[in-house]
């Protein structure tokens, strides 16, 4: 797991953005993705160990499906097993449920400075799920794994993500739950938090105290 970089926080300018990964970060969604994606699979006769895939959450679906039939072997429709995923996906959107503390941060970071979900799930899914937990309406915008030519860990989405708030990439804070997530954010030359390590709260305070968001509340 990298290791957060907050021990440098204090030194630094607040950020001009701050961009939020989804599934895990923003939502506590892994188990909606786990179960789509195993109900496609089944349908092509593959099974999708638990283990395995927690390991690799941060990597789109195709990457995912990839590297499934590169370590247990076989074939498979890899089209069909992204479509059949994402609309399987999509039906379990009402059973999705915000990250509190990381949910709170956005809905106070919002309307203070630009803020964006950038995510490797399908646009349809995104919304779906963000939709039924009331925060899209948060977010100046949502950025896909459609909307750029490679996903994470390439910095694709984050340049863009960057790019469409109009702010430097290297002024953005990316709060990430995964090493491909944070590979992203290091690549495209961002600050990066990662809300699995227990104090990341207390490294958002620093870097946020001028724009007085506060963590403070959320620990």
């Amino acid at each position: 797991m990298p290791k957060s970089h907050s021990d440098d926080f204090a030194a630094t300018s607040a950020p001009a953005a701050l961009l939020f990964d989804c599934d895990g970060t923003l939502l506590l969604t892994a188990d909606l993705h786990f179960t789509g994606m195993a109900q496609a699979m089944q349908l092509q006769g593959l099974p999708l160990p638990r283990a395995w895939y927690m390991g690799l959450t941060g990597l789109d679906r195709t990457r995912l499906f990839e590297r499934f039939l590169t370590d247990f072997g076989g074939t498979g429709d890899l089209p069909r097993f992204v479509a059949d995923s994402v609309a399987l996906t999509v039906t379990l959107a009402d059973q999705a449920r915000e990250n509190p503390r990381v949910a709170a941060l956005a809905r106070a970071a919002a309307g203070v400075v630009p803020i964006a979900v950038v995510t490797n799930s399908e646009g349809a899914i995104a919304r779906a799920f963000l939709r039924e937990t009331a925060l899209a309406a948060l977010f100046d915008d949502i950025i896909t794994v459609e909307d750029a030519p490679l996903p994470k860990p390439a910095p694709d989405l984050y340049q863009i993500a960057a790019a469409r708030l109009g702010v430097a990439a290297c002024d953005c804070l990316v709060l990430e739950d995964s090493d491909q997530g944070i590979q992203a954010a290091q690549a495209a030359g961002m600050r990066w938090i990662d809300v699995r390590d227990p104090h990341w709260p207390e490294g958002c305070d620093a870097l946020l105290a001028d724009h007085e968001i506060s963590m403070v509340s959320l620990r």
